[in-house]
């Protein structure tokens, strides 16, 4: 387990732990403050797939950018390029896997006709971001208590052949939610409510009267609302001001922007803005100069 501060509680089985020929990597970390982006890399012969239980966060491959948000899925191919566009780690919890694909031979300890199948399977699943079956989240948290036992196992057989039985059962539930569809958008219900947090930013936010928006008793709100978006929501509103603030510093002071988006004050929307996104308002003004000047100079005549 981790001690970095940004991290509340972070897991990291390798191949030696987990025994399983073919799957070379699985973790899960819950991030408390924003961290430093991941730089470009990609996994020869190997495919990645996530599934973000909670929060949101941002991935790259190619050119095309894939907003994820609580409950999603998403997953690369062997030897595609990938990051996060530059931008940070977001606080949440993520869980993560890396299958080699090759050799076929005993892949997960599965028959070679079997393992060819599903390595197929798994190569040809449609859309690369999608809505994470339900029970997702109970099987990779079962994955985790198992593996991090710190007590030998009784009976290591049994503890392996439960370790595939999840993993097995979580990678055909992933192959069947990428065959439903890309991930939709929140429901008409749960979009009025986001365009009423979006129009009112200034304003503190009452959950009481959002609940009313949307027409449903404040605790079926809440548990619907992070349901469709993955965060609750006083996070998704904090998180708009923080989006809404990048736009309004280029024209604004500090304190300008601070006051009308309804901080209490610019220490405190400093600190925020730095949570989530790892830089200071005032650093974040000096790159976007930088940036902009570098822009007019590269078309200069």
């Amino acid at each position: 387990m981790a001690s970095s501060p940004f991290f509340r509680s972070r897991w990291v089985f390798l191949q030696p732990d987990l025994r399983l020929p073919g799957l070379v990597m699985f973790g899960r970390y819950q991030i408390a403050a924003s961290q430093s982006g991941l730089l470009p890399h990609s996994h020869p012969n190997a495919i990645e797939i996530c599934f973000l239980e909670r929060g949101e966060q941002t991935y790259r491959v190619g050119r095309r950018i894939y907003r994820l948000r609580g409950n999603d899925q998403f997953f690369t191919l062997p030897g595609e390029i990938h990051d996060t566009a530059r931008l940070p780690q977001e606080r949440g919890i993520l869980y993560w896997l890396i299958l080699k694909l090759e050799p076929v031979e005993k892949f997960l300890g599965l028959s070679e006709t079997m393992a060819r199948q599903l390595r197929r399977e798994l190569q040809r699943m449609p859309t690369r971001h999608f809505r994470a079956h339900p029970n997702c989240s109970r099987i990779l948290g079962q994955m985790i208590e198992l593996l991090s036992k710190r007590k030998p196992a009784p009976f290591p057989a049994l503890r392996l052949l439960r370790l595939q039985t999840l993993l097995l059962d979580y990678l055909t539930l992933t192959i069947e939610s990428s065959h439903s569809g890309a991930r939709e958008l929140a429901t008409p219900l749960i979009q009025r409510v986001l365009r009423h947090v979006e129009q009112r930013l200034e304003e503190p936010i009452q959950v009481a009267r959002l609940a009313d928006v949307a027409r449903l008793s404040e605790s079926r709100f809440k548990a619907r609302f992070k349901r469709e978006t993955g965060v609750p929501p006083a996070e998704f509103w904090l998180r708009k001001k923080i989006e809404r603030a990048t736009s309004l510093l280029k024209t604004r002071s500090v304190t300008e922007v601070a006051h009308a988006l309804g901080f209490s004050s610019s220490q405190y929307f400093a600190t925020t803005f730095k949570r989530y996104t790892l830089t200071s308002p005032r650093d974040f003004l000096a790159q976007a100069g930088r940036s902009a000047r570098h822009a007019r100079d590269r078309f200069a005549v």
